[in-house]
């Protein structure tokens, strides 16, 4: 990336919207972080006509507060933390594909260094589908600019990735990504082999049609 757009990524502006996104509230609380980062309400933008996430949306990501409220409270006590989990069974156009599109965001925006991996019955269901959702809410967030999307990744755009790398954050980026991945019954080992300390998002998509190997495997994410 040219000095000109190093530049316009490090004033005064730049350093407040991290200071804003890091902070408590928005890092520990994925709703904040929704209504934060998306123009919701915003005229010429596709949310001009929404306030915020739908109410079972919404649900869903105060669970997700609670959940990481609770465990904080458990590091403080030096007591094992618990792993959160959610399903959601629905017809189609609900919103479920935003949801994960979101979530995604959050996790890559907020917790610098963690994996989100993102599975589905086929390629094109990841491809034309899943990561087409996620791309509508990256070009829409206030932070889109810290990430580069390809066709089946997120990742930290070359800027991003050098200032995590700086002496002062020392952030290792080699797990930090939000990745579509297929899966194979006949080799469900394929699919396993991810760890990350800092922070795991797994989703499945059309959970319903992933076999019962590749949930198996996918309880090692977590070790």
């Amino acid at each position: 990336m040219s000095s000109k757009a190093q530049i316009q990524y490090s004033g005064p502006e730049e350093q407040s919207l991290m200071a804003r996104m890091w902070s408590p509230e928005i890092k520990d609380n994925p709703y904040n972080f929704v209504m934060f980062a998306f123009p919701w309400g915003k005229v010429g933008t596709p949310l001009e006509k929404f306030k915020g996430p739908r109410k079972w949306q919404k649900e869903l990501l105060l669970d997700l507060d609670e959940h990481i409220r609770v465990n904080k409270n458990l590091v403080v006590q030096a007591l094992m933390t618990t792993l959160f989990q959610g399903a959601t069974s629905s017809g189609r156009g609900i919103g479920k594909s935003s949801v994960v599109a979101c979530l995604n965001l959050w996790m890559q925006a907020c917790h610098l260094g963690s994996t989100c991996v993102n599975t589905a019955n086929t390629e094109d269901q990841l491809k034309n589908k899943t990561w087409a959702e996620l791309g509508k809410w990256h070009t829409m967030s206030i932070n889109s600019h810290w990430f580069d999307r390809t066709i089946l990744s997120l990742r930290p755009a070359t800027w991003f990735e050098d200032l995590l790398k700086d002496k002062k954050l020392l952030i290792d980026t080699a797990y930090y990504y939000a990745q579509a991945l297929t899966w194979s019954e006949e080799k469900p080992d394929a699919f396993a082999g991810v760890h990350n300390m800092i922070g795991m998002l797994l989703i499945f998509d059309e959970a319903s049609g992933i076999p019962k190997p590749i949930w198996t495997v996918s309880e090692g994410f977590f070790t």
